[in-house]
């Protein structure tokens, strides 16, 4: 059967990719007693999927975003050359693994490498499992061979499904053509908005889905970073992003924050392992399975995990108090 793991809603439909299985070896069936980040137990062969930043910035705008795309302006994308360096230098660190992968941003089509990167992937790794997040704002206007990339390489199209007024009848026509299913996450939302205006259109909208939340930042970085990496339901969510590996997604992106509202959230060496500098596949996997000083800024992850209310989902004023 395959799994659905919504994280983050917008962010992260991690569908079938294996992540819940890291995420059960880095939890415990009895809490440790660790005080300190170097005692933390090395988890083996824990290395074996992450999600793929393709771009850090978005065309949409989502209040709360948890990947601060509003914030990040023209943003950054991976280049083909960057992603094919990084990914034949996984495959000769690790030669009988097989990664599974889930592509996204951001919105991970406005990367103008999108095709030749799907393409790359499934030479160097045909049995993956994979995904592919969108917003669906450009699926419209993609051509043939993306849609022949996607069904070609065996990949999940995970979208989004924004209460936004678009028309998907010309994508969902051409994913049919292609005999491509499309899996749709759906905002739980009581309004629809209009795309150009972001004014609501209907009151009465009324979509059942997944209930919208956000993630909240401790500016003063007085979180217990080993407490936090026990607890944290990102547990797993190994996030690939600037030809570096993170623990998870929420740190890969957090420099757009960072730099939009000038906060002193330092991103230290510990927080991060650069792929090209990895001698040994073992560095993942014990990188993995050690808390994180960025963890100190992280207060919830997902407000509704620890008992908070659904927020709506609207459009972005870009104010810090959206994240914190």
């Amino acid at each position: 059967m395959k799994r659905r793991d919504f994280i983050c809603g917008a962010a992260c439909f991690l569908a079938g990719i294996g992540l819940s299985e890291i995420r059960n070896k880095l939890q415990f069936s009895k809490k440790p007693i660790i005080t300190k980040a170097e005692d933390y137990p090395y988890i083996e062969d824990v290395f074996t999927a992450f999600t793929v930043s393709l771009a850090t910035h978005c065309n949409l705008n989502c209040k709360g975003c948890d990947t601060y795309s509003p914030l990040a302006g023209e943003g950054e994308v991976v280049t083909i050359e960057q992603f094919t360096k990084d990914l034949i230098k996984l495959k000769e660190l690790a030669p009988n693994r097989e990664f599974n992968f889930a592509f996204l941003g951001g919105e991970p089509l406005l990367n103008p490498d999108v095709i030749p990167i799907l393409k790359l992937k499934n030479k160097l790794f045909p049995n993956s499992n994979s995904d592919f997040l969108t917003n669906g704002l450009l699926l419209n206007k993609m051509n043939d061979d993306f849609w022949q990339t996607i069904k070609d390489s065996n990949i999940n199209l995970c979208i989004t499904k924004y209460p936004i007024n678009i028309d998907r009848t010309v994508y969902e026509k051409k994913a049919q053509q292609y005999g491509i299913e499309i899996n749709y996450a759906i905002p739980e939302s009581k309004k629809l908005f209009d795309i150009n205006t972001h004014k609501v259109i209907a009151e009465n909208y009324n979509q059942e889905g997944f209930p919208w939340s956000k993630n909240i930042i401790d500016l003063t970085g007085s979180q217990d970073y080993v407490e936090k990496r026990y607890n944290c339901p990102h547990g797993g969510i190994i996030h690939y992003c600037r030809g570096n590996i993170y623990y998870c997604y929420v740190h890969a992106y957090i420099k757009s924050f960072i730099d939009y509202f000038k906060v002193n959230i330092p991103i230290t060496k510990d927080d991060y392992i650069k792929i090209e500098d990895a001698k040994d596949i073992s560095e993942f996997d014990k990188f993995i399975s050690t808390p994180k000083p960025l963890c100190r800024f992280c207060k919830q992850c997902h407000n509704i995990c620890y008992g908070g209310n659904p927020l709506e989902w609207d459009f972005s004023k870009r104010e810090i108090t959206e994240w914190t």
